[in-house]
């Protein structure tokens, strides 16, 4: 099935790819005492790039914010802009996360791009952030979630 140039909104709705990883629960990334990876994160980054050109899904209204908690469940929300042909989405971000090493992996029930990408865990100062880029039907997407 030939896809249209910026079909982001079906990408983003009936994605299927899945990410490999080993499933060990939510865990301290190893970086020393108390360096948990629990909290909220929000997005500060969100881009998507395709033949015909780049979105900034920030820039354009787009919100995604999830919360890792400590019993490795996973709460929030992400609002999809309108664009073209496709409808505005939004999508509960309730699920669960686990971490091998310093990557994060989501299970969702929601069927975005967020439950079939590995995010890399990065330090960000005294925080935070979970960085994903990955491509999904010749569409890259690039996000960075930044613990608040």
């Amino acid at each position: 099935m030939k896809r249209s140039a910026f079909a982001i909104g079906a990408i983003l709705a009936s994605a299927t790819i899945t990410a490999c990883g080993s499933d060990m629960g939510p865990t301290n990334r190893g970086g020393g005492v108390g360096a948990s990876i629990t909290g909220n994160y929000t997005a500060t980054q969100w881009v998507t790039t395709t033949s015909s050109g780049q979105t900034d899904h920030l820039l354009a209204g787009s919100t995604l914010t999830i919360t890792l908690n400590a019993n490795g469940t996973t709460t929030g929300h992400m609002h999809l802009v309108a664009s073209g042909n496709n409808p505005a989405l939004d999508a509960d971000m309730a699920g669960t996360w686990s971490q091998n090493g310093g990557t994060v992996q989501f299970s969702q029930n929601a069927d975005t791009f967020v439950r079939d990408m590995q995010f890399s865990v990065v330090a960000n100062g005294s925080k935070w952030a979970l960085e994903g880029d990955q491509p999904f039907f010749g569409t890259q997407i690039k996000v960075t979630l930044t613990q608040s």
